[in-house]
């Protein structure tokens, strides 16, 4: 069997560059690191439940670096999930998961969910999942390439506590671009809004099409910029859409098909998503159990 040597050497050039990226990630790009308010502990406020929803397919090497990180640093908090969404993942996240993680699925802060249906990713459809399973009062999105830094769970405590419930917080600040899809509500407001539009391209402005319809339904939008939230792992463009088809568009054409969708869907008022078909409804494994369920 010959081997395809333009193939080999790009897949290695793939890695050489990620590994580069990585380097600049951790150790080359700067933040800002500031003292949080001491009001962020106070014992006489509200401790919300939080669960951060996570989802994966074939992005092993982001989780290696931020899961067991931002557990850590969020273990303090009183009542704190992670829900994780194996997404049917090829890449040995299931081993990783079992080998590495186990204590903290013993514990009941790490919940560890499975699919083995689709075949590609559907940024929409993964979200929704890992938003329906999670048993927090509030719901945060993260990324598996996003670090939460310490003690978030309580910085977004005491948010939910200073503005109340029907409250939008988005992580973001130029030029930190990785943070775009930080996005906090209460459960509450998540499935009143429908959640992700599963309607929409398998991945691009699936985040801002849910901020800008969390916007106009009303949700009070506060746009967060303190840096030690701030930190990720960068992507390729060809990274962000290669596991979203057999023979995937350049991320940017999904991107731009989907806003169109979302500023006709906001201009008609039709704010809440996924009305006819419902959402997130995929069969699940929980905590490597042989039974999947579609949970309602």
């Amino acid at each position: 069997m010959a081997i395809d040597k333009a193939s080999v050497k790009k897949k290695w050039m793939n890695f050489a560059e990620r590994k580069l990226r990585l380097f600049r990630d951790k150790f080359v790009r700067k933040y800002n690191k500031e003292k949080l308010p001491t009001e962020i502990y106070n014992e006489d406020q509200k401790f919300y439940s939080i669960t951060f929803c996570i989802t994966c397919m074939n992005r092993l090497f982001h989780l290696k670096e931020t899961l067991k990180k931002n557990i850590e640093d969020n273990i303090k908090y009183p009542n704190v999930e992670f829900v994780l969404i194996n997404y049917n993942s090829q890449d040995g996240l299931d081993e990783w998961v079992k080998n590495n993680m186990q204590k903290y699925i013993d514990q009941g802060i790490l919940s560890y969910y499975h699919t083995t249906e689709p075949k590609n990713f559907h940024a929409s459809i993964a979200k929704n999942l890992a938003h329906k399973v999670g048993k927090g009062e509030i719901l945060c999105n993260l990324d598996g390439d996003n670090f939460t830094g310490k003690d978030f769970a309580y910085y977004i405590n005491y948010m939910i506590n200073k503005h109340g419930e029907n409250v939008l917080l988005h992580f973001k600040k130029k030029p930190f671009w990785g943070t775009e899809g930080r996005i906090v509500m209460s459960r509450v407001n998540f499935f009143k809004l429908g959640g992700y539009d599963e309607t929409f391209l398998p991945i691009g402005h699936e985040d801002h099409d849910l901020i800008n319809r969390a916007k106009a339904f009303g949700l009070e939008y506060h746009n967060i910029q303190i840096e030690n939230f701030l930190r990720y792992l960068s992507n390729s463009t060809l990274e962000k859409s290669i596991n979203c088809d057999e023979d995937p568009e350049n991320y940017y054409n999904y991107e731009s098909g989907n806003r169109k969708v979302s500023d006709d869907n906001i201009a008609n008022n039709k704010l809440v998503a996924n009305l006819e078909a419902g959402w997130g409804k995929v069969p699940l494994s929980k905590n490597f159990d042989k039974n999947f369920l579609i949970y309602e």
